[in-house]
């Protein structure tokens, strides 16, 4: 079986190099890259990654814990800390909470049992679980300290690191955006009961309808799980009220769509009769008919930035790495359901 040495000896390069380039660590010229990985695919060789985890008493697995599989959010997100993670030859081990904290707490524990080397984490936990959020922030086992990297929300003031977005002012952009198009009654579909997401945006909702004037009305607000269907329910239950309304914000896309199929099921057409907007700008957004104005999430880069992060935080030498709080950029996209006749290319590849 070949070995590094080898590897080097065809490329003409020093073992160090190799090292450099398989690992995606230190710049080397892409005409120097492009002779390693020649001779490494020549030699059919492969990194033993099992006895670089022995020599740095590292796993090379990461864990990822997030809300929920059926999400379409995630799919971006996964893409991202694949590719990442890949780079750097390391594993991914991926589970899912169900949107429940007690199993998202066994989840954690499992990956702890499994000694991955971080974990990026969607929590589901109250704001006030302090006690669960420094329990996070001190995990470690076997002496070794495991970093956490939250994602979606800030966390940070625990010493958490954190990658997240304004979701406030992304939901205060998106209700202004109706409010431009002239919408003046605009219902609310929430979110899963203790989403902080969902809560950040309603929030942002609110105060742009007290910013242009327009009183806030509780009977607007319907309340869904984040999936399709209840974004169809929530509505069903506002026109079973006679409850009137010319706009919708769902505060993620999938309700959007449910949205959608509900008013069109009840006469009614989007955007001339009730215009709709949702959150996170997934694939569905380009595809469903009216297609979907949105606010825009990075989700790969999402997914790029929490893997890249948790691999130099877990390689760093430092015992206390500076705690990192990165904000990514949010984009409203606006396509058909907020104006009539509005021209938008399949952006499938808007990442």
């Amino acid at each position: 079986m070949a070995g590094i040495k080898d590897v080097a000896n065809l490329a003409g390069v020093s073992v160090s190099t190799v090292s450099n380039v398989i690992n995606n660590r230190r710049y080397v010229t892409e005409e120097v890259r492009n002779k390693v990985l020649k001779a490494a695919e020549a030699l059919n060789y492969q990194a033993d990654m099992m006895a670089r985890g022995l020599k740095s008493s590292r796993s090379m697995t990461l864990g990822v814990i997030i809300t929920k599989f059926t999400r379409i959010f995630f799919p971006q997100v996964l893409s991202g800390m694949q590719s990442m993670s890949n780079d750097f030859g390391y594993s991914l081990m991926i589970h899912s909470s169900n949107d429940d904290i007690a199993e998202e707490k066994n989840c954690v524990k499992r990956l702890l049992s499994y000694r991955v080397d971080g974990i990026i984490l969607d929590t589901v936990a109250s704001s006030e679980d302090t006690v669960y959020f420094n329990y996070l922030s001190n995990l470690s086992t076997r002496h070794k300290k495991v970093p956490v990297i939250i994602i979606e929300r800030d966390l940070s003031g625990y010493g958490l690191h954190s990658l997240f977005v304004d979701n406030h002012q992304g939901g205060r952009v998106l209700v202004e955006h109706l409010i431009e198009k002239n919408a003046k009654r605009i219902a609310f579909i929430s979110g899963p009961g203790g989403s902080e997401m969902s809560q950040r945006r309603f929030n942002g909702y609110k105060e742009a309808l007290e910013s242009n004037n327009i009183p806030f009305d509780p009977s607007l607000v319907a309340h869904g799980d984040f999936s399709p269907m209840s974004g169809c329910t929530a509505l069903k239950h506002l026109f079973a009220q006679g409850i009137s309304f010319d706009g919708v914000f769902a505060s993620n896309d999938q309700m959007a769509v449910g949205a959608i199929k509900c008013i069109l099921l009840h006469g009614k057409k989007v955007p001339d009769d009730i215009m709709v907007a949702g959150f996170d700008n997934t694939f569905v957004a380009s595809l469903i008919k009216p297609a979907l104005t949105s606010i825009h999430v990075p989700k790969h880069r999402l997914g790029l930035h929490a893997v890249e992060n948790l691999i130099k935080i877990t390689e760093s030498e430092e015992p206390d790495h500076k705690i990192l709080r990165q904000e990514l950029p949010l984009e409203l996209v606006q396509r058909e359901s907020t104006a009539s006749g509005w021209e938008t290319d399949w952006d499938l590849n808007y990442w």
